[in-house]
């Protein structure tokens, strides 16, 4: 039944995709959004669940992330820079976004996260952390589930009954686990009242080893074998990874004295020694459900937001007692070798070999079978150097390659071939020697094809090269054109087949209205959008840009350096790591910076007023610049948050809503704080913004009342004279004489 309900969930999305493709030509276009370290798998398994459904739904995607720490020429204010990225989360962009909202929560607090993205309503959006935005679908893992998995698996495989619990208070989902760790004792009828339970304040190492000192005191030294805890359930790989190093370092060995399990199933765990047993949060299955269940609400918009809960699925390996199984698998499934008679003839021979290789290689094509016998036996009675076994094993590793490949899959058809191989020599001591030299070699062929596959997953050596010989060449553009002309030469082999990019006419401390000057590769659909293309307002970025053979799928970067912006870029997206879209970035970045500076393009104009005119329209003492009291409106938070919104029309109802206040409230202590209305106080930031916009000349007036949200340019002028006593006109034109 449930598979049943799956299909016609899936059906009836494709049925809706289908039917808005087919009225107005228009893929549906989701965005992600997060802030977060790219060098960890688990944004990159969010972002390949992600790519995997829109691939398989056709729909565009546009990965706003954030990349951190490990940007190469610029400051480390990631949150700044990202907040700008919001201004593009809005129709017409995208149809829908898929958050993970608790990636910023070592940067702002969760109060500020949740109402930065409460105002993006009522854009559709799904969220796939841990905090809680009211409206909002949340997809998440079951903690319940996980617990018991481990619990049971401690219980069950091992015997165990003395459990502690090790973990940190870093966040919700953490301290979570505390209870989801005491059910899953009671559940197996294990002492849950006296399990010790150890908190460390964070992840940071040297507090998770001062939580390690504790339990070791308290838990194992001076105890009888039979008073020990037997077993330690973590919060996290990493708190896991910790414990075992500080116990391996107090003389207790993981896991013959103690078995420990992690959560999560991070890089440290792998890297640790044991490898640690830890749990599968199903990052990419997530990252997959966060569209399906976005496309539905984008269905139907006004159904209640929902709390998916995710099972998730336990890592066996050595850290607790256990063996991987492919290991295990190994040495079951290869025990015993195929028979073959002493007395076979060559024929007789050949026949068992092709009936096993038959089994062992099903997909390889009749020809390739009959090339493998012939190898064999050439190999055993002529001897070739090198093996002509090993030529045809190349051409099989070298199809395997890619998604297909897996080290321990094809060690196991290794070790079965192996085995054919032996019943065809028998007793022959010479032929068996010979066997076993070929199978050596093998082997190591796929140890060696292993390697590669790992360094080409990671992006490794050729890359970085490729990427440190683009930014000697960028560093030596000295011109818009040089610069441009260095990006055409060498982004395809850095790996990101295209480009598009819209440059400021000024470096500017916002980011303001920007030409589209460069498209790669060059599109022929652009008769009607000549570049460059002005683009006055980033959520009305025209899709026609856009690849148009078949879906897109593009990484957006906002373009700054030293808090100076130069625009944004969308990179056709192909690798799912985004430090390489950041590098480019970077690279591309610093290069603008000086090409401005050199241009003298440095104009500071922007949507962001300096202090002086501010301080000129509320005319601040310094008992203004402060909160009242406990609760209050603040002059800095309500002037940030009309010069956020100052293209939009005053709404009241909304204002009070972002801040989270009553509107009565919201009226009254605004006029305490700044002399003004709320609605006085936006207009007048409006004007002093129209001034700017006015001196800088690039807009018409019908655009600059467009961009502050006037109804039209003639009541623009009216509240621009009703404040200056002038026209824009007339106002402009003293200025600039």
């Amino acid at each position: 039944m449930y598979n049943i309900c799956m299909n016609q969930e899936i059906t009836r999305r494709r049925e809706f995709l289908a039917s808005r493709k087919s009225s107005n030509s228009d893929r549906l276009t989701i965005g992600f959004t997060c802030l977060a370290d790219f060098r960890s798998f688990i944004g990159q398994e969010y972002i390949a669940g992600i790519v995997k459904a829109c691939e398989d739904y056709d729909i565009n995607f546009i990965n706003m992330s954030q990349a951190i720490k490990y940007s190469i020429f610029d400051d480390a204010n990631f949150i700044s820079q990202y907040q700008k990225k919001f201004r593009f989360m809005k129709a017409p962009l995208i149809d829908g976004l898929i958050t993970w909202a608790s990636s910023m929560a070592p940067y702002i607090s969760n109060e500020e996260i949740v109402q930065q993205f409460k105002s993006l309503m009522p854009l559709p959006m799904v969220d796939i952390g841990y905090l809680e935005i009211p409206g909002v679908t949340a997809v998440r893992i079951d903690n319940s589930c996980s617990m018991n998995l481990l619990v049971e698996h401690l219980y069950k495989k091992h015997s165990f009954t003395r459990i502690a619990f090790m973990g940190t208070k870093a966040s919700g989902p953490h301290l979570e686990r505390i209870s989801s760790f005491k059910k899953a004792l009671q559940k197996f009828k294990l002492d849950s009242e006296n399990a010790p339970v150890l908190m460390a304040e964070n992840l940071d190492e040297a507090t998770i080893i001062h939580t390690a000192e504790e339990f070791f005191y308290q838990c194992i030294k001076d105890k009888e074998k039979s008073e020990r805890i037997e077993a330690v359930v973590t919060s996290s790989d990493i708190v896991a990874s910790v414990l075992i190093t500080f116990l391996q370092g107090k003389g207790i060995s993981v896991p013959e004295d103690i078995a420990v399990t992690g959560f999560n199933n991070q890089y440290k765990g792998i890297t640790t020694s044991p490898p640690v047993t830890t749990i599968n949060l199903e990052y990419f299955k997530r990252g997959y459900m966060a569209v399906e269940l976005l496309i539905n609400k984008i269905m139907d918009p006004k159904s209640p937001a929902e709390l998916i809960r995710i099972p998730t699925s336990l890592i066996v390996r050595e850290s607790c007692g256990c063996f991987e199984s492919e290991i295990l698998e190994a040495e079951e499934e290869f025990s015993e070798n195929p028979e073959l008679s002493e007395e076979a003839s060559e024929d007789e021979g050949r026949n068992f070999l092709f009936e096993k290789i038959n089994q062992i290689f099903a997909k390889e094509s009749h020809e390739r079978k009959i090339a493998l016998v012939n190898a064999v036996f050439e190999d055993l009675y002529e001897k070739f150097t090198p093996p002509k076994t090993l030529s045809w094993f190349r051409n099989y590793f070298s199809g395997e390659r890619g998604s297909h490949f897996k080290a321990t899959n094809c060690q196991k058809t290794i070790t079965n071939f192996r085995s054919c191989l032996l019943a065809l020599a028998g007793h022959d001591c010479n032929q068996r020697f010979r066997i076993e030299n070929i199978v050596s070699q093998l082997r190591v062929m796929c140890s060696t094809t292993s390697d590669y596959e790992s360094r080409a997953k990671n992006e490794s050596p050729y890359t970085f090269n490729n990427i440190t010989q683009a930014a000697i060449h960028f560093a030596s553009a000295t011109t818009g054109p040089q610069m441009k002309s260095v990006l055409k030469t060498h982004l395809t082999e850095m790996g990101i087949p295209g480009i598009i990019l819209s440059l400021s006419d000024n470096m500017t401390t916002d980011l303001e209205t920007s030409n589209v000057e460069l498209v790669i590769p060059a599109q022929n659909e652009f008769e009607k959008l000549p570049l460059p293309y002005r683009v006055n307002e980033v959520a009305n970025f025209p899709k026609s840009f856009f690849p148009k053979k078949g879906r897109f799928s593009v990484v957006l970067e906002i373009l700054y350096y030293n808090e100076r912006y130069f625009g944004f870029a969308f990179m056709q997206m192909r690798s799912k790591n985004m430090a390489l879209y950041d590098s480019v970035r970077s690279l591309l970045c610093h290069s603008l910076y000086e090409i401005y500076l050199k241009e003298g393009r440095t104009k500071e104009h922007s949507m962001q007023l300096n202090t002086k005119p501010i301080e000129g329209i509320l005319s601040l003492s310094d008992g203004n610049a402060v909160m009242l009291d406990s609760g209050k409106i603040t002059l800095k938070k309500i002037q940030s948050y009309l010069l956020e919104h100052i293209g939009e029309k005053t709404n009241l109802d909304q204002i009070s809503k972002d801040l989270g206040m009553n509107k009565t409230k919201l009226i009254r202590q605004t006029k305490a704080v700044t002399g003004y209305t709320v609605q006085t106080l936006h207009e007048k930031l409006k004007i002093e913004l129209a001034k700017n916009l006015i001196i800088e000349g690039k807009l018409t007036l019908s655009e600059i009342a467009e961009r502050l949200g006037f109804l039209n340019s003639n009541y623009f002028s009216n509240v621009f004279k009703k404040n200056t006593g002038e026209s824009p006109r007339s106002w402009g034109k003293k200025q600039r004489n």
